[in-house]
């Protein structure tokens, strides 16, 4: 690790710490807000366990040293909120709905804390599995509108410390924003202050500004004490006289919800890091990390902590990239609450309502905040035509309000309804499987203006059906449906099975039977990609219908549907059974005399069928002009390769290698007996030495019909995406 490294990690830890100092306290302000100042020794004590324990923990366990842990505000929500349900279900007789006997608290926080060890035992059991990309579902437009809510959340809470107090308190918060904002930018002019944080000196200009009004309020007017152990397990024996039983069926759903609320914090974290800073982040390693330092910490009297982004992006954006950043942060979050524990709960009200707005641009999603006026501007100018907004950018409006004006936990389970949604929306479309037809599909095989137009004027007399994803008891009875779907003019269709990955019996049995229903309408079935289906098992199964055509892709089985629609029609062109060299794309506006002296240049070629007229990786040899028969592109060197597309009489291929002289990036096959000229590298340099204004032509020639090839490709690819 080189010096500057050190210095950044170290840097990078120092902002984290500061900047997440208002969540390592927000155990002590939950407790004494809930519970009263009895419970203020169980506050600091599990304020120190999860800024230490579940830190170091974290780090052993090998947790992205891009995100950093700390107390976060919907999980210790769902805790606290555990505490006071179970601390008041443990005795019926307590009329109190707002505050519990320090027994009442005692029992609470014990039944809790085994609550939370099962929840992080849980949460390592969903990392231990790998499952932790099934979280990812929970798409971004979520955890946008969370992180949004927290964002509106904390500048509320900065307004509540200060609207009571007086202008000395506003003033405080407001010159910390100030300088938080400004800082930066002296950094970048002035090398000598990139090494102090910003942070750091909002921090201190509050302080100043603090101790010189001293009008400003405190939150406390004494300093508590520190006093007390209060470690989880020790609390369990206890409280064995009492029904645990009736407790822990009580607070189950509470555990639950605490899971799934730490899962997604985690997930958020992740999200933001990856969006924001592009760092590529294991979630299933994340989940076993937090799961497994939570269970140390809810043992020994910890709070629930997860992934912060606010302390993970600070740590970034400052440089930290190690874990020296996280140990470092460590180190110093614990040292702030060891010598100053018993003075943070006395911190002046600006000062605190200042620690939160420092928060709110680190929380708050920006790229959500620019469309949001876009769509404002939009509204109030009243345009006719307004931008499209997807539905990600509602989806996350509504859980930003919610996580406001309700709270966190209910935009959690709104995020989790709206992501259902929009996944079983998605979901279904593959689920749902429909009939295609000629103007969405088409083969690669060239086409004269009259096979084109013939094709153009009978497009539902071949049906496509893509079959993707799973096939299984879900929608096998759909796809027994689809011959009464079918249009009725359709004569031949292709069932293309390439994108199946799995299949059960009843999957398959579907699929044979589909199959035998479009037979029995005398409609001509092609299956194409058996060979590239995951499915064994379907692949047994369509090995079973020997009286249907298959071809290794749905491109060569559209071509054979074709032809026989064309056949049938009587429309296959003889003019692209053979085309006079004289006559080649190539030769375009060149006079008969250049035409001949190109033609003196090249050397005819007959190449049988199924032999190749060069092979992907070597070296080009020119370019050949077909005269007749047609030539199929192949991605790589085995005939089953995908086929790119397909050349006939007239046409001309294999120029790449002249335009950039690298070797063939592809393999052209005979698909017929062909005819061709090849016109060698040698011959093209003898033509530009001795016909400069032909070579021209040609090389014109060349341009403009890679243009032509490039159109069509991009035409097919709009209308495939629609």
């Amino acid at each position: 690790m080189t010096r500057n490294s050190v210095a950044a990690d170290v840097r990078g830890g120092l902002e984290a710490a500061v900047h997440g100092l208002s969540a390592s306290v927000a155990p002590i302000l939950f407790f004494l807000a809930l519970f009263g100042s009895e419970s203020l020794a169980a506050a600091l004590w599990a304020t120190l366990i999860t800024a230490c324990v579940v830190r170091v923990g974290y780090l052993v366990l090998k947790g992205s040293p891009a995100l950093i842990p700390t107390s976060r505000v919907a999980s210790l929500t769902v805790y606290t909120a555990l505490i006071l349900q179970l601390g008041l279900a443990s005795d019926s007789t307590s009329s109190g709905v707002s505050g519990l006997t320090l027994d009442q608290f005692g029992v609470g926080l014990a039944a809790a804390s085994l609550l939370f060890t099962m929840a992080s035992t849980l949460i390592l059991l969903l990392g231990a599995l790998r499952l932790g990309n099934v979280f990812k579902i929970i798409s971004t437009p979520v955890t946008t509108g969370i992180s949004n809510g927290t964002a509106m959340l904390l500048a509320w809470l900065a307004f509540s410390q200060i609207r009571y107090s007086d202008w000395a308190a506003a003033a405080t918060a407001l010159l910390m924003l100030t300088c938080y904002v400004v800082w930066p930018k002296l950094q970048s002019r002035f090398v000598h202050v990139k090494l102090v944080p910003a942070v750091a000196v909002a921090i201190a200009c509050g302080l100043a500004f603090t101790l010189v009004f001293h009008k400003t309020a405190w939150i406390a007017a004494t300093r508590p004490s520190i006093d007390g152990i209060w470690i989880s397990m020790a609390l369990w024996p206890k409280f064995l006289h009492l029904d645990w039983g009736h407790l822990l069926a009580i607070g189950l759903p509470g555990g639950l919800t605490l899971a799934l609320v730490m899962v997604l914090e985690t997930v958020t974290a992740a999200s933001l890091m990856e969006t924001r800073f592009g760092v590529r982040i294991d979630i299933s390693r994340e989940l076993l990390a937090t799961g497994g330092a939570n269970m140390i910490s809810a043992l020994i009297g910890g709070v629930p902590t997860t992934a912060s982004p606010i302390c993970s992006s600070s740590n970034w954006i400052a440089g930290g990239r190690g874990a020296l950043a996280g140990l470092t942060s460590l180190v110093l979050t614990t040292a702030i609450l060891l010598y100053a524990g018993r003075w943070i709960v006395t911190l002046p009200v600006g000062m605190v309502a200042g620690m939160f707005l420092l928060q709110v641009p680190l929380t708050m999603d920006w790229i959500f905040v620019r469309q949001l006026k876009v769509v404002v501007a939009q509204h109030n100018h009243r345009r006719s035509r307004v931008e499209k907004v997807d539905l990600g950018f509602w989806i996350a409006t509504a859980i930003s309000f919610v996580a406001f004006f309700g709270n966190l936990i209910w935009a959690c389970a709104l995020g989790i309804a709206l992501s259902c949604l929009v996944v079983l929306r998605s979901v279904a479309g593959g689920l749902i499987s429909r009939w295609a037809y000629l103007n969405r599909y088409a083969s690669q095989r060239a086409r004269s203006p009259s096979e084109s137009l013939a094709l153009s004027q009978r497009v539902h007399k071949i049906g496509i059906l893509p079959l993707t994803g799973h096939l299984f008891f879900g929608n096998s009875a759909r796809i027994v449906q689809l011959p009464d779907e079918l249009h009725q003019d359709a004569v031949a269709v292709v069932v293309d099975v390439s994108h199946v990955t799995d299949v059960d019996t009843s999957g398959s049995d579907a699929v044979l039977s589909l199959v035998r229903a479009l037979t029995d309408r005398q409609v001509a079935v092609v299956i194409s990609g058996a060979e590239l289906t995951h499915s064994e098992k379907l692949q047994r199964a369509l090995q079973s219908l020997s009286t249907v055509e298959q071809y290794p892709d749905l491109d060569r089985a559209l071509e054979v549907c074709e032809n026989l629609l064309l056949h049938d029609a009587k429309a296959l062109d003889a003019s692209t059974q053979f085309v006079n060299l004289a006559r080649n794309q190539l030769f375009q506006d060149l006079t008969d005399s250049e035409i001949a002296a190109v033609l003196l240049l090249g050397l005819v070629r007959e190449v049988q069928q199924g032999t190749p007229l060069f092979r992907k990786n070597s070296v080009a040899d020119g370019i050949w002009l077909l005269e007749s028969g047609l030539i199929s592109i192949l991605a790589n060197d085995l005939n089953s390769s995908s086929r790119l597309a397909t050349f006939g009489p007239g046409q001309f291929v294999g120029e790449m290698g002249l335009i950039d002289g690298n070797a063939r990036s592809a393999t052209a096959y005979a698909d017929t007996p062909v005819r061709a000229l090849l016109l060698s590298n040698n011959a093209i340099d003898a033509l530009m030495r001795d016909h400069p204004a032909a070579a021209l032509k040609i090389t014109r020639n060349i341009a403009r019909e890679l243009s032509n090839r490039v159109r069509r490709t991009s035409s097919m690819l709009a209308v495939a995406s629609r």
